[in-house]
């Protein structure tokens, strides 16, 4: 572990929202250490948003384009002290660019192997059944337990309400994935019996719908004069609208997502329904009881998961033949454990 102050770190964001906020502890846990971190966002996904106002992140470089990393390079050459890249973020040109920032890469990325004895790239062995946060903080501290992750992105509302929301309400985001993964999507007749549970048993309560364009459809299955408690907002919010939404709400409902790990470092409680992803690697119910996830917890599971994953069934999440990890979870089985769960927040 490196321990010095004023020394000057990189990290690259090149995957979705959850794995931005899956690299939050990293960035605290070198900003404790005294370093200044700078952000290069090369994602699609205008994740370089999420830290705008909050203040974590002492520079944020977004680069989309090989073009501007190349210029990036030349000018911040061996600028930085130390380059962390995940797994998400790995790539051979990636590696190849983070030895020109940098005097030390970390990397865990666990195909690595012919550089594993290189002075400047450093491979850090994962560890399975190990939290992603941690496995991001390990880069840094081998030494790190999952009490040391901080997530806190300080953020500091703006105050606008431009949707006019009343004061009492929770979030729910009924899609994941960008509505492309049905290994993490519960049916949304599910949803919509949900939706009743929640109008009868807090009516003084509106529930507000997150998701992106993709999942616009969802709104066309719903009869807003049955549900007059719902406000849908799918499709109609970036990334800075759906974290001050998230963060003046009670809680949040929904699914293994981006929004879900934003929820949670906004300190929110979240209760999460789960098919075929690794719970150890994303989950948060290890935090207490403020995290609930609901999970068949199947033979097979997790199929999905970039460490060990579950192929005693199928060797790729999305070809499996039924999905029944996650569509046979019972509205019932989730109503229950959600009135359970409503009554410790």
């Amino acid at each position: 572990m490196i321990n010095h102050n004023n020394k000057r770190a990189l990290i690259f964001f090149s995957a979705g929202v959850g794995d931005t906020i899956l690299l939050v502890p990293l960035v605290n846990q070198l900003k404790q250490n005294g370093y200044k971190v700078t952000g290069l966002f090369t994602s699609p996904f205008h994740c370089e948003s999420i830290f705008e106002n909050t203040g974590l992140l002492d520079a944020i470089e977004v680069k989309k384009n090989k073009l501007s990393l190349l210029l990036f390079s030349v000018l911040k050459f061996r600028k930085y002290d130390a380059v962390f890249l995940n797994h998400f973020s790995f790539s051979k040109g990636n590696i190849a660019l983070a030895t020109l920032f940098g005097k030390k890469i970390f990397t865990n990325y666990k195909e690595l192997t012919h550089t594993r004895n290189s002075k400047t790239i450093h491979f850090i062995e994962p560890k399975n059944n190990t939290h992603d946060a941690l496995q991001n903080v390990l880069l840094f501290n081998q030494k790190a337990i999952l009490s040391d992750l901080d997530f806190n992105v300080h953020y500091q509302s703006q105050l606008k309400n431009k949707f006019n929301l009343p004061l009492n309400y929770i979030v729910i985001q009924a899609s994941s994935a960008n509505n492309n993964a049905p290994y993490k999507n519960w049916p949304f007749e599910n949803w919509l019996q949900l939706f009743k549970h929640l109008q009868h048993s807090t009516p003084n309560t509106t529930l507000v719908l997150l998701g992106d364009h993709t999942e616009t459809h969802l709104n066309d299955t719903i009869n807003f004069k049955e549900y007059p408690n719902i406000i849908s907002l799918i499709g109609k919010t970036n990334l800075n609208d759906a974290m001050d939404i998230i963060f003046h709400s009670k809680y949040y409902i929904g699914l293994d997502s981006g929004l879900m790990h934003i929820a949670v470092a906004l300190n929110k409680p979240t209760f999460t329904i789960w098919g075929a992803s690794n719970v150890n690697l994303y989950g948060y119910d290890w935090m207490g009881e403020k995290h609930k996830i609901v999970s068949l917890n199947l033979s097979c599971s997790p199929c999905s998961s970039w460490l060990n994953a579950n192929t005693s069934r199928i060797s790729n999440p999305s070809q499996c033949p039924d999905f029944k990890c996650i569509k046979n979870i019972s509205v019932e089985m989730v109503n229950d454990e959600l009135d359970k769960f409503i009554e410790t927040i």
